[in-house]
């Protein structure tokens, strides 16, 4: 009797233990993607593609990949990628990591760390700054 008391408190522990390790994930969702064509004077045509993922109202992640088009073949080839993550981490400052895939140099650290004074959140900063500035400007990148 005490063996199957055991055995039915650890698997409820267990079970307990497994929905707090699900919560979090659950939580995280897409609130962004799309793609968009222009003119680079340096690279020429390019694609520019998007997705945005929000863990909290204070942490976003941007994944953004860059295709080349061939003059040759009028297709889009992979360029390059990068990520961004925004944090706020006090009440007036927000850091922005961006992660670069370079795949040309090696000779530049493919990390950049910013910190912005902002009252903004982290999903603010992205709608009001980051997206307008960086992702619909007509020279990307």
């Amino acid at each position: 009797m005490n063996k199957n008391i055991y055995l039915m408190l650890s698997v409820l522990f267990v079970f307990f233990v497994g929905f707090q390790f699900a919560e979090p994930a659950a939580a995280v969702k897409v609130v962004d993607q799309g793609s968009k064509y222009a003119w680079n004077g340096q690279d020429g045509y390019i694609k520019l593609t998007w997705k945005t993922y929000q863990y909290n109202n204070n942490f976003l992640k941007t994944y953004v990949a860059k295709y080349l088009r061939n003059e040759k073949t009028k297709k889009y080839e992979y360029g390059d990628d990068e990520e961004f993550v925004f944090a706020k981490v006090t009440k007036t400052s927000l850091k922005t990591t961006n992660i670069a895939e370079l795949l040309s140099d090696f000779s530049t650290d493919p990390v950049e760390i910013t910190y912005t004074k902002t009252k903004l959140t982290g999903a603010q900063y992205y709608w009001r700054v980051f997206r307008p500035q960086r992702l619909m400007k007509d020279n990307i990148m």
